[in-house]
């Protein structure tokens, strides 16, 4: 039954993604006053961010409180619409207009921090560590989809390599919906006996502090 479930509310997912992201673009293409342009744009980020965020978290239901289910959307949700702060920083302005008009694409944009956290995610699931692994994650999740949204107009920069080509929309749609399922299914993959049996022969994890599930440690919330 609880499969079925599950199927259901991915099916759903999918379809809320992408309608968010075929009428979010769209109402920023149609819409000509700068202020409302840039909330629609940063509001359609947010809201991938929140659906992500809540197909991230379903993956790990089981094995969270809800506490910390409602804690990793808040922290995709906040995280994807935040990352748009660097343009104001880079501005050394509040002024919308210094914002959106920078020469260059601020530091959060850098896509390079996208490899950076996936390294860091990697190493914190395979040391064992739950609910940092899926904060992580939630973060994760916030950088890949609204750096690839941004990808349609303008390419992914990765810091000394460049501009890629600017993507497809029905890439930036798949990608977008497949993104949270992917961390999650890597998460598990560290998990796997092989790889904690190949970090044992390096690594003694302390099981003190913890409780154990299902081969996870980690800290009820």
């Amino acid at each position: 039954m609880q499969c079925h479930i599950m199927v259901y509310v991915r099916i759903v997912l999918t379809t809320l993604v992408s309608i968010t992201c075929m009428l979010g673009d769209n109402f920023v293409e149609l819409t000509q006053h700068p202020l409302l342009k840039a909330l629609a744009d940063n509001a359609t980020h947010a809201a991938i961010g929140a659906l992500s965020g809540i197909a991230f978290a379903v993956q790990f239901y089981e094995k969270t409180t809800h506490f910390f289910g409602w804690l990793l959307i808040f922290t995709c949700f906040a995280c994807s619409s935040l990352i748009d702060v660097d343009h104001f920083i880079a501005a050394r302005s509040w002024s919308l207009e210094d914002a959106t008009n920078l020469t260059r694409r601020p530091f959060l944009h850098c896509s390079t921090i996208i490899l950076l956290l996936l390294f860091i995610y990697v190493c914190v699931s395979c040391l064992n560590y739950m609910r940092c692994s899926l904060l992580l994650g939630a973060i994760l999740c916030a950088f890949v989809t609204h750096h690839t949204r941004d990808a349609v107009r303008r390419g992914f920069w990765f810091c000394f390599f460049g501009h890629t080509n600017r993507i497809s929309n029905i890439t930036y749609i798949l990608t977008t919906i497949i993104t949270p399922y992917a961390i999650s299914y890597l998460h598990g993959l560290c998990r796997t006996l092989i790889v904690q049996q190949f970090l044992g022969h390096f690594i003694k994890l302390n099981d003190s502090n913890y409780k154990d599930n299902r081969g996870y440690r980690y800290m009820q919330v």
